[in-house]
């Protein structure tokens, strides 16, 4: 019920400012559709993002980044905001970076300047800038109230240094919005086979993140400092939950130390996580899974990203960091605190799976052997010394199905008759008995079914790497192995959830097995030992580590005792190891970019309406010179017999050929005449071929609508955060008593935005616009096809506007590019009832615009 008046409540402040300021808000927008690709001259204001109305938001965000850096140095722990250990290795990088940067911008200088103030100079400022966010309301905006529920509505872009906020506004929309174009890298035909793959700059890495939203660094590190679990549900409005470190300090005095409020100044990264949109959020999320190694999510994507493993993990198990020692501070202090920092790491992942939880969801969902688990063992059963993998799943049943007669009688007969699988259901007493008893490992295959945690990490990791994101969760018991060493054919995050684990990873074995695109077999330990010349890391996994390692990076891991330095938690299990597995990346590379491209490219140019080359016949018994049989020696006359080379040396000095063998004459020139119409047929191939890429690279959009199609279909269905679902239609049906009639359609003045970016794709098939979205897909990889929506293709402009007007922004229906208002709305209503279109409902609809 409070969740329900909170949210009427903040949706009528909403329209209340927005009702103020409709004055600011025109619309014009650039419109390239459909293979027409019509053009529209957009305008200033093509969406609406509510900074004219809100701009004391853009000073909230301006005094956030001018604090961070206070933050960051301040040892209080409440809010997350102290300096970490990785905050520390950060700080030792741009340390290393500064004497190369030879000037800084004003906010870098004014967010220093801040850092030192003191504290009434602090307070002065902080008392000018609550002055001007008064300022900066609407002029019927006279109370505090106004400016707490604008800011918690407006859902802002963050951490805009106050340089960047005076080029915002200075800076027209229409330029925001149009995306960077680069030109295609020309490569030289004679230059191919020069290409080395290992030595490729990260320049087209960098240009590919320029369209990323950027996040400053100041805020990155900040935010990186809260749980996956508090980026995944906090709103912004709950900032009451504890940390580990809270919960179990032992000393009292340290308790009451991180139970006061908050330094002055510091910014509580709780507050600020529900005002960045969720594609920030993602970025976050990656940055906190990264964040005990020190290395910025820029930093993962140039340097390891598809490359080399990367460890994030405190130093305590597997290195001695004395670099974070300071002699200034007392030992007692340092020990305290690295005790603290040990607790929150060890804990961080919390909430995702444990031994409980699995076993709840065996006994609640009746999973089933080799569809939704497996028991294995890596031993050695044979007795000859030789480890492998077993696996104790029952096989499944078949099971025979009788056809059903048809209308008319037809079919029923016993030769109609289908054979289908039916897979054992799991008893939990016998899964655990294995584990405990036989030393086995349970692996549980797409946890997310059932989970609605690993689900959201999952959807908004998805959002981040722009492809399909799976998982699966191990459970092995102490001293034991489940699986034999292997590679995989995605990259991988281990997140080590209980317990501790060795990993053993071996770089691939030969270029071949790079990146590949299949798993491989199980390979012996033998085949280890011959072949282990390359890159190898040895690491212990305890709770809270995440390991990063790309596709075809040989990997074997066993559960092992809690290392020496490893800190002793109550009530942290270490009897066995639990880790989720978290992957991306599989079957999304050029190569089925291209086979998905270059069949349809040969198919359109083969019937082309412009040129026959494609279908004229092939040469005249072209058979009888090409192929492997009649190959020929280089003409450079080394490796011909004796005979010939005479031959060779006297066509080539123009000699009549006298004392020249006959014989060795006439063959001689029927190899030059097999030579000269191989060059000729592998001209007229090459012909073609570079004609099939000319008709490939003006298809390039119609390829990336069929692999975005594909990715709707593969993705899971999105876990919308909280602040998304407010203003879908899922939320508006639980509260619709607390709403008029008039607040329950959609009208010409109703704010409308795509729910989350990327889960809906607008394409034009048969002169139709059809709309595919995954708001409806299953978590079982496949298990609901998708069920496109189909519109007129005049509806095609309106429906682009609205998918691709994401957070911040919003955009009124009266302002969609189509000729009827009733016509505007009707899709607007159409797309928000389907679930995919968030929507500011008013109880004031605009009746000016006349309907029906």
């Amino acid at each position: 019920t409070n969740n329900s008046n909170d949210y009427s409540h903040n949706k009528q402040r909403l329209t209340h400012h927005i009702n103020n300021t409709q004055h600011h808000y025109q619309q014009q927008q650039q419109h390239k559709m459909g293979k027409k690709r019509r053009n529209v001259q957009k305008g200033d204001d093509d969406q609406f993002n509510l900074d004219k109305f809100d701009d004391h938001t853009a000073i909230k965000n301006d005094h956030l980044a001018s604090t961070t850096s206070t933050n960051n140095n301040n040892n209080n722990n409440s809010g997350g905001g102290g300096m970490s250990r990785a905050a520390k290795k950060r700080a030792k990088k741009r340390a290393k970076n500064s004497s190369a940067v030879t000037a800084t911008t004003t906010a870098d200088v004014s967010n220093k300047e801040l850092a030192k103030s003191s504290d009434a100079e602090h307070k002065s400022i902080l008392k000018q800038q609550s002055e001007s966010q008064k300022m900066q309301l609407p002029l019927d905006s006279d109370d505090d109230d106004d400016v707490t529920a604008a800011i918690q509505l407006k859902e802002p872009q963050v951490a805009i240094k106050p340089d960047k906020i005076k080029k915002k506004k200075e800076k027209s929309k229409e330029t925001q919005h149009i995306s960077a174009k680069h030109d295609e890298a020309k490569m030289d035909d004679n230059n191919m086979d020069e290409i080395d793959d290992d030595n490729d700059n990260d320049d087209d890495l960098n240009i590919m993140n320029d369209n990323d939203h950027d996040i400053e660094p100041e805020l990155e590190e900040l935010l990186s400092t809260l749980t996956p679990m508090q980026i995944l549900l906090l709103d912004g409005k709950d900032a009451t939950t504890t940390t580990a470190a809270e919960s179990n300090e032992s000393n009292d005095n340290e308790k009451e130390e991180a139970a006061m409020p908050e330094a002055e100044g510091a910014i509580n990264p709780k507050h600020v996580i529900g005002d960045i949109t969720t594609e920030l959020r993602a970025r976050i999320l990656l940055s906190s899974l990264l964040s005990p190694s020190g290395v910025t999510v820029n930093e993962f994507y140039q340097q390891y990203w598809g490359k080399r493993p990367l460890l994030a993990a405190l130093d305590d198990i597997n290195e001695n960091d004395d670099d974070d020692n300071d002699d200034n501070e007392p030992s007692m202090k340092m020990s305290a605190e690295a005790a603290t920092e040990s607790a929150n790491h060890i804990t961080r992942l919390d909430g995702f799976l444990n031994r409980t939880i699995i076993d709840e969801m065996i006994r609640k969902n009746k999973l089933r052997y080799g569809l939704d688990l497996n028991v294995t063992r890596y031993t050695d059963s044979m007795g000859n010394g030789l480890r492998h993998r077993i696996t104790l799943d029952p096989p499944p049943k078949k099971k025979k199905r009788r056809s059903k007669k048809n209308s008319i009688g037809v079919g029923g007969d016993d030769d109609d008759d289908q054979e289908e699988l039916e897979y054992i259901v799991a008893n939990p007493n016998d899964v655990w008995s294995n584990v405990d008893t036989s030393q086995c490992t349970v692996r549980l295959l797409r946890p997310h079914e059932h989970n609605d945690n690993i689900h959201s990490l999952l959807s908004v990791l998805e959002s981040e790497f722009g492809c399909m994101v799976g998982s699966n969760a191990y459970l092995t018991p102490l001293n034991s192995q489940g699986f034999a060493p292997h590679y995989d054919d995605v990259d991988v995050f281990i997140l080590q959830l209980e317990g501790y684990k060795r990993w053993r990873v071996y770089a691939p074995f030969n270029k071949r097995e790079t990146l590949p695109r299949e798993s491989s077999r199980d390979y012996t330990e033998k085949e280890m030992e011959d072949n282990m010349a390359g890159e190898e890391m040895d690491v212990v996994l305890g709770p809270g580590d995440v390991l990063y390692f790309p596709r075809g990076w040989i990997h074997q891991a066993e559960t092992v005792s809690r290392p020496l330095g490893a800190p002793k938690m109550d009530g942290v299990k270490d009897d066995h190891s639990l880790h989720l597995t978290v992957s991306a990346m599989q079957n999304w590379c050029w190569a089925d970019f291209l086979e998905m491209l270059m069949p349809e490219a040969l198919e359109s140019a083969a019937t082309s309406d412009k040129s026959t080359s494609l279908r004229e016949g092939l040469p005249k018994n072209f058979v009888n010179y090409m192929g492997t049989m009649h190959q020929l020696d280089d003409d450079d006359g080394e490796t011909l017999p004796e005979g010939l080379k005479q031959a060779s040396a006297a066509l080539k000095s123009g000699e009549d050929g006298e004392g020249v063998d006959e014989d060795a004459l006439m063959e001689l020139k029927a190899q030059q005449r097999i030579r000269a119409q191989q060059q000729h047929f592998k001209d007229e191939a090459k012909k073609r071929i570079m004609r099939v890429c000319k008709q490939a690279m003006s298809m390039l959009d119609d390829a990336c609508d069929q692999i975005g199609k594909r990715f709707l279909s593969d993705r899971l269905p999105p876990a919308l955060l909280e602040p998304e679902r407010a203003l879908t239609k899922e939320a508006f049906a639980n509260n619709a008593a607390n709403y008029h009639d008039a607040a329950k359609k959609i009208w010409p003045n109703t704010l409308c935005r795509l729910a989350r970016p990327g889960i809906a794709r607008l394409v034009i098939e048969e002169s139709q616009a059809v709309l595919y979205h995954c708001n409806d897909n299953s978590r079982v990889y496949h298990g609901t096809p998708l069920s496109p929506m189909e519109f007129e293709i005049d509806d095609a402009p309106a429906i682009e506007q609205l998918l691709t007007t994401v957070e911040p922004h919003w955009i009124m229906v009266k302002d969609l590019i189509h000729g009827d208002i009733e016509d505007k709305m009707e899709i607007a209503q159409t797309l928000y009832d389907e679930g995919i279109l968030a929507a500011v409902l008013t109880e004031s609809p605009d009746r000016s615009v006349q309907t029906g």
